[in-house]
């Protein structure tokens, strides 16, 4: 039995500057998967990210959105803390 797992997670961020920062931070990453078990695509359209997945199976798609979801709240952050940081 072949099992197939997708998802599609729609953000929408604070602003424009700040999703093509996230954008730009993730893009790399869904050019070059770590593992052949899933597939990650990202959109940007204005301030809306869209990130659907597709993997092999369950934990493989769990696997997948952890790590994603983790990269944008670091990027997140990072963004939060620069931008305080200037002012």
């Amino acid at each position: 039995m072949i099992e197939k797992a997708e998802a599609v997670i729609h953000l929408e961020l604070p602003s424009e500057r700040e999703s093509r920062i996230v954008y730009r931070a993730l893009k790399p990453e869904t050019e070059s998967p770590p593992s052949q078990r899933s597939r990650v695509y990202i959109e940007l359209d204005g301030r809306t990210l869209t990130l659907k997945f597709e993997a092999t199976d369950t934990t493989a798609l769990r696997a997948a959105l952890n790590s994603y979801l983790r990269w944008i709240m670091l990027v997140d952050n990072l963004y939060s803390t620069v931008e305080s940081l200037l002012g």
